[in-house]
């Protein structure tokens, strides 16, 4: 008697049509996805995966991708439904099995290359499934090949793709947004759609540390920001990050900083701060960070005379370097979280405020900051300058502004194209400060529910603008593809900025990115 059963639910080859470039499927049920023929690109609208013939991707229900040719050859794939089955009882009156996915792996995971054998399988369990006969000999045959294929898939040499795992990004999206309530395990194995302990298993592989630990990382970083920021009571605080009271915050606290809630609200401001983001906020405050890291440095090119003299840590891990600097804080991103042991390493040499970045608009995060460094005045003064930079600007603008005419932000990478919510890459200049307004879908798909959006090329017609602020993200930059600016040109008119200008886009490198912006609207305006 089988202990586990997966019985194939339907299966077929998806024909691309040679002017199609992408296909969008959503999964109702356990998937695989081969390509029997050419290579895709697999995208969830987050993170990419390549795949080729004899390797096999496995997608769970709910997830929903984006298949995006990688090549001149048609691609035909095969995607395989199914459902598995657990033995539940067994006895002289019944056997009974219950639908139990618990041993299948995470989204994302792909097969290290198969033997011939699995091609030959697929092969014939589709030509199986077009020519029904009806024939129980040829049921059972089907039953035993996909049986054969499924030990191939599940056990030969899988490779977990660790950048890219949906189930385990809504886990923790679920986290970082629903903090305030309680949280139990079972709810985020079963938002996931793993048995409780695979879940626990998969969320420590991934993050390396338990879902319980970041959690409560997720929680005592909310509680650091009230402390500086605010004079609620530590009681209050404790019911606003969604813990039950100020004694089990406190409790919680002194385990991950070493320091009780009163003792890190009352150190002093610091003078000596390491940032490996928020480098333009830190520097329109008047504050030149002590250290950062080269993925800033190289992202805020706008930044470059500022940072000059600034030490470059590699990678945020030399503890050596960076503990020689004797910061009093550091300041990172939350998505460190998601390095495993990156965090861990910078709490053994100063305080961490892990901030979540580019969630705020660039105005927020600035009188965040000003009130966590104790330099909430300076945020103030940064603000009316700024405004006062807008204001210019939007004069200068008039024309264009009462026409009503429309821009947006765009991302050109390999795999396809990013449209930016207003919190990142400089959109907030457009949209909010000088009011200018997006194309309806880019209201309706980014800014309203707030969320940058993924697309193929073949859908950039619905989205463009009048002025279109396109940034260049492609691993090759050549020649290739060019037809995506044409495209463009003929709709409106197209202005090409600098990733490493635009990456990032607080405090000081906001005012640049103004100036850029509004240099390239006027000169639209005079052709």
């Amino acid at each position: 008697m089988e202990a586990t059963l997966h019985v194939w639910k339907e299966g077929g080859i998806m024909q691309w049509e040679s002017t199609q470039p992408s296909i969008e499927i959503t999964c109702f049920a356990p998937t695989i996805l081969t390509p029997m023929t050419g290579r895709i690109r697999v995208n969830d609208g987050k993170k990419t995966l390549k795949l080729e013939s004899m390797r096999m991707l496995f997608l769970r229900p709910g997830d929903s991708v984006t298949l995006v040719r990688d090549g001149a050859e048609l691609p035909a794939v095969c995607r395989i439904c199914f459902e598995s089955y657990r033995l539940a009882q067994h006895d002289d009156d019944a056997i009974m099995y219950r639908n139990d996915r618990s041993g299948l792996p995470a989204s994302g995971w792909i097969t290290n290359k198969l033997p011939y054998r699995a091609t030959v399988l697929v092969n014939e369990l589709v030509r199986l499934q077009a020519n029904p006969s009806g024939h129980t000999a040829k049921a059972e045959r089907h039953h035993h090949l996909f049986k054969e294929l499924m030990q191939l898939v599940l056990h030969y040499e899988t490779t977990p793709e660790l950048d890219w795992e949906p189930s385990i990004h809504r886990a923790i999206t679920y986290i970082d947004e629903n903090y305030r309530s309680p949280i139990t395990r079972s709810e985020l194995a079963r938002l996931a759609g793993f048995h409780t302990s695979y879940f626990s298993t998969m969320f420590a592989k991934k993050l390396g540390w338990g879902y319980s630990e970041y959690l409560n990382r997720v929680r005592i970083d909310r509680a650091k920001e009230h402390l500086l920021a605010s004079t609620m009571t530590i009681n209050e605080i404790a019911l606003e990050v969604g813990y039950s009271n100020g004694e089990y915050l406190s409790r919680k606290f002194k385990q991950l900083t070493g320091m009780s809630p009163g003792e890190f609200r009352s150190r002093p401001a610091p003078k000596k701060i390491a940032a490996f983001q928020f480098a333009g906020a830190l520097l329109a405050l008047g504050v030149t960070p002590v250290a950062t890291d080269a993925e800033l440095v190289r992202g805020s090119l706008l930044l470059q005379e500022e940072l000059r003299d600034v030490p470059i840590i590699k990678g945020a891990y030399d503890d050596e370097q960076l503990g020689k600097l004797k910061p009093d804080l550091i300041l990172a991103p939350t998505y460190f979280y998601h390095t495993p042991g990156r965090m861990k390493q910078l709490e053994k040499i100063a305080p961490v405020l892990a901030l979540e970045w580019a969630k705020l608009d660039p105005l927020a995060e600035m009188q965040l900051i000003g009130k966590l460094i104790g330099r909430e005045s300076e945020a103030q003064r940064w603000l009316t300058k700024y405004q006062a930079q807008v204001d210019e600007a939007r004069q200068s603008l008039r024309a264009l502004i009462d026409r009503g005419e429309t821009a947006a932000v765009y991302e050109w990478r390999s795999d396809g194209i990013f449209i930016w919510d207003k919190t990142a890459r400089g959109a907030f200049n457009l949209y909010e400060a000088l009011g200018i307004r997006p194309p309806e879908t880019v209201r309706r798909d980014v800014l309203v529910p707030g969320k940058h959006l993924w697309i193929t090329e073949d859908r950039l017609p619905d989205y463009m603008a009048d002025h279109m602020f396109v940034i260049d993200a492609r691993d090759d930059q050549s020649d290739e593809g060019e037809h995506v600016l044409a495209s463009m040109h003929g709709k409106g008119r197209v202005y090409r900025l600098s990733l490493n200008e635009f990456w990032s886009s607080g405090g000081m490198a906001l005012e640049r990115q103004l100036r850029i912006q509004t240099n390239c609207l006027i000169a639209g305006e005079s052709e």
